[in-house]
């Protein structure tokens, strides 16, 4: 008997997900249509614990950004799922344990608007960024006290593993002092202040955020350096423990992660298909393969606590 498969996912996942809605029911006809609910990661998240808490009914399946992803599987939340077509993948595509799987590609960068701030203005690395010429011209995503997520503070902490213990602290303190940054809880309102040039350089833009923009035609570009690289992640997909016994949804996730799913996928803007062979359906930007670090890794994730301690000892929101 077809159930009800009931969807979470971030925000940044409403572009184009109907397509895939709509594609999963055309091939599976006799199963109802899926629930889609999204909202910021963090929100997801804590929407989840407190409907398993209360015995409610809650998503059947999760897609959030993949440190949101690492939390929840910490947590107890996932179930393990046996995906069809899962060798098609490289392994670091997917939980040893089966229970998370990479839906699509995304990344971390530095973005500028280019009519206040030419390429040839750029920083190349971030002992530039800590000169006085950037006083007054940062934007972030707030580091610690953010409400909707704190991809920002994961992006930091990957770039801290890319210069020496001093130039790293250089770089904390110029933000703690002269250089420190307008900051906004959430990096869509961090784009849109690039935009109005309430700041010149955005240190913390995630991908789906970014090509939103970049599609509406506003004048924004992300750049990276030697010194200032991407930092690749994931979207991450998971059945939560609730929807053990939910075939149907068990249904949706092998679809999300078999050729025509990953197709649909690289029409979302600011995801790239995770699958070997499948493009994204516009200029993503970035080249990748399963040889790349994606993060947040098991070095990362030691780390961030000390990293977070870091920022709010300095006084850095």
């Amino acid at each position: 008997m077809p159930e009800r498969v009931i969807i979470y996912a971030s925000l940044g996942l409403r572009s184009g997900t109907s397509d895939l809605l709509w594609a999963f029911r055309k091939k599976n006809t006799l199963e109802e249509f899926p629930v889609y609910l999204d909202d910021h990661p963090f929100q997801v998240h804590e929407r989840i614990r407190e409907e398993m808490g209360h015995g409610m009914r809650t998503a059947d399946i999760v897609m959030v950004p993949h440190y949101v992803a690492l939390k929840m599987r910490a947590e107890g939340l996932f179930t393990e799922h046996d995906a069809k077509g899962l060798g098609a993948y490289p392994s670091k595509f997917y939980d040893p344990k089966l229970s998370w799987f990479a839906a699509g590609v995304t990344f971390m960068t530095m973005a500028h608007n280019p009519r206040r701030l030419p390429v040839k203005d750029l920083p190349q690395s971030l002992e530039e960024i800590a000169s006085p010429r950037w006083s007054g011209a940062l934007g972030m995503q707030s580091l610690t006290s953010s409400k909707f997520g704190n991809i920002g503070a994961h992006y930091m902490n990957f770039l801290r593993r890319k210069v020496s213990a001093k130039r790293w602290r250089d770089f904390l303190e110029s933000l703690a002092g002269q250089n420190r940054p307008t900051t906004y809880d959430c990096i869509d309102h961090l784009l849109q202040g690039l935009i109005d040039g309430d700041h010149r350089l955005s240190l913390t833009v995630y991908s789906l955020a970014y090509f939103r923009e970049r599609t509406a035609g506003s004048p924004v570009r992300s750049f990276a350096t030697e010194g200032i690289p991407r930092m690749l992640t994931f979207t991450t997909v998971a059945l939560l423990k609730t929807a053990r016994e939910n075939r149907s949804a068990r249904k949706f996730l092998d679809f999300l992660l078999s050729e025509d799913g990953q197709r649909l996928i690289g029409r979302i803007t600011g995801i790239a298909p995770s699958m070997p062979g499948v493009k994204a359906g516009y200029p993503f930007e970035v080249e990748y393969s399963s040889k790349d670090v994606f993060h947040p890794d098991a070095e990362d994730a030691e780390s961030l606590s000390s990293t977070l301690e870091s920022f709010s000892k300095l006084g850095l929101p």
